[in-house]
């Protein structure tokens, strides 16, 4: 039976070639034409033999007679390729080529070989050739594609599945890859006009809706790809990845009324997802009590989703119950460790009910499962310098300005820590990396204004409260805290007090700004105001060496050196390294 079908596959292969094949009509004679062929037909059966050598010895014969077959060259490169000797191959392979450039098998061997010899850009070359000659080759199609993902082609391997789409119809699967290839080449009308033609095919795929979904949010038409999305959720409910993608859309909207009016359908489904997202959405409206009554049923799953604790525990929060959200965030940390958002409201909570050692225990043990966490490692010094362990807490900001250098928030926190530890060269230069970044941070601001004043850079000084001052004209710190500078050095005064009755204007109870008014009035020698201000300063704030001592000023001037000294003994009881006011209260 063997032998009867090899015979039979060398009979095709022999008429197959014809007499435009194996000869060119007229051009040899008879006698010729039969012996080429009677050497053709005994290769044919060495070949089919795998005796390949023996097999090219009869094509080689059989070109003797006939030089102008390309079947002939193409049999002669098949054998050297079936021995290895691809460049040899190639060599047949092109004459062929010079015989009849339209045949598809010469282009599919020279795909081979150049495939073999690691030619790629040569290999699809030819695999193209083959597919435009026979575009229903799955074989080179497959090793087209293969090529095309070796090479990362990328717009090569969207066209073969264009091609496969337009020859055979769709298929999902070709649609999502094509795609996803436009996508990543920002072609986004290109996989949305796939998108679309797939859903005019089949309008109940809820991949490609969402897909198409996706292609819209990429383009940053939110509203639109909602509704894609929300269409897919429609037909599988189950796929819950989708839900989520339409609640974060709408939660950086704003939009929780959409959430709501959108999943509420879908809470007759046993899936949490629905359920958890409402509950979330009445949580930012502040409607707790339908929050807490959508996340009743859940308490009695086995398991209890750990969502569920987290959310009641935000309820808890916001009613103020801290000890009950204490205990809810705790139960969806043993439930579900590894969700970071958990430990940091754990976090908040234990600062609020002042358990600073609790809070800062709490970030630490966060570190064991996310210890590459920027938020986290900020939160753990802020909660270290609560504690006033402030070098402690240099380490886990060092950390997180590592991990994430343009975080202003940490920045910030850092730098302050610098300041506590007199770190003050460090310090500003954290600040002004940080106003580098958000020149409107007003933390950086006042706070690097009054590090400029104290190492005595007045001019950065000046430029920073001015500039600052033109961002945030009513800002009562920024104004009180210029207006004090300004007066330690006796330069423009009347500046410093139309500043500094803004600032009391603001706050007329805060007794750093009356010391500050007060100071500028006795500057401008106004003994009265500034006696009255400052000791007004005194009321409802705890006692400052400095403004005792600007009292003691104040009553020298009005001719009371007695109370003066009083003042200025009292101060240095709080401030023993004072030597000024050890001159003071010596030479009067």
């Amino acid at each position: 039976m063997k032998i009867k079908y090899l015979i039979l596959s060398v009979l095709f292969l022999i008429i197959g070639c014809g007499k435009e094949g194996l000869y060119k009509k007229d051009t040899i004679s008879e006698s010729y034409k039969l012996k080429a062929r009677d050497h053709f037909t005994t290769g044919m059966f060495y070949q089919l033999d795998a005796q390949y050598d023996k097999a090219l010895i009869e094509f080689y014969e059989a070109l003797l007679y006939d030089s102008t077959s390309y079947a002939i060259f193409n049999r002669i490169a098949e054998n050297h390729m079936a021995l290895g000797r691809y460049e040899s191959a190639l060599r047949y392979l092109k004459k062929s080529l010079a015989i009849n450039a339209h045949e598809a098998e010469t282009y599919r061997f020279s795909a081979d070989c150049h495939h073999r010899l690691k030619n790629d850009s040569l290999a699809i070359e030819n695999l193209n050739k083959v597919l435009t000659l026979d575009p229903y080759d799955d074989n080179s199609r497959t090793l087209l594609i293969l090529l095309y993902r070796k090479n990362n082609d990328q717009s090569g391997l969207a066209e073969q599945y264009e091609q496969m789409i337009r020859l055979f119809g769709f298929d999902e699967d070709w649609v999502i890859e094509a795609s996803k290839i436009h996508l990543r080449n920002g072609q986004f009308d290109e996989a949305l006009n796939l998108f679309t033609a797939y859903l005019e095919y089949d309008s109940t795929s809820a991949q490609i809706w969402f897909n198409a979904g996706a292609a819209y949010e990429v383009k940053n038409e939110i509203d639109t790809a909602i509704d894609y999305y929300y269409k897919a959720i429609t037909l599988s409910p189950e796929f819950e990845h989708i839900a989520e993608q339409i609640y974060r859309l709408c939660r950086q909207q704003g939009d929780w009324d959409k959430i709501i009016r959108l999943f509420t359908p879908f809470l007759v489904h046993d899936f949490m997802v629905y359920r958890l997202t409402v509950a979330d959405a009445y949580l930012q409206k502040e409607q707790f009590e339908e929050a807490r009554n959508l996340l009743q049923p859940l308490l009695a799953k086995d398991p209890v989703p750990w969502k569920t604790y987290e959310l009641l525990g935000r309820i808890n929060m916001e009613e103020n119950q801290l000890d009950l959200a204490t205990n809810n965030f705790q139960t969806a940390i043993n439930i579900e460790p590894k969700n970071p958002m958990v430990w940091i409201y754990l976090g908040f909570t234990l600062t609020d009910l002042d358990s600073l050692d609790a809070a800062e225990k709490n970030y630490r043990d966060a570190l064991n499962y996310f210890p590459k966490n920027p938020f986290i490692l900020s939160l753990h010094g802020i909660s270290l310098s609560r504690l006033d362990r402030d070098q402690d807490a240099l380490i886990p900001f060092k950390k997180a300005v590592e991990l994430d250098p343009d975080n202003v928030n940490t920045l910030v926190s850092y730098a302050i820590t610098l300041n506590r530890l007199n770190q003050y060269d460090e310090a500003i230069a954290v600040f002004e990396q940080t106003l580098s970044m958000d020149s409107t941070n007003i933390t950086a601001l006042t706070s690097l204004g009054m590090l400029y004043d104290q190492q005595k850079m007045y001019e950065k000084s000046d430029n920073l409260y001015n500039e600052a001052l033109k961002i945030y004209p009513e800002n009562d710190l920024l104004m009180n805290n210029y207006s004090y500078s300004l007066c330690e050095r006796d330069i423009q005064l009347e500046y410093a007090l139309s500043l500094a009755k803004k600032a009391i204007a603001a706050q007329p109870e805060n007794g750093a700004y009356l010391d500050t008014i007060g100071w500028i009035y006795y500057k401008l020698g106004n003994y009265d105001l500034a006696l009255e201000y400052i000791k007004k300063s005194l009321d409802d704030r705890e006692e400052s060496p400095v403004v005792i001592e600007h009292l003691g000023d104040v009553h020298l001037k009005l001719g009371y050196p007695d109370e003066a000294k009083i003042y200025w003994r009292r101060a240095l009881q709080m401030d023993n390294d004072n030597e000024e006011l050890k001159r003071k209260i010596e030479s009067n």
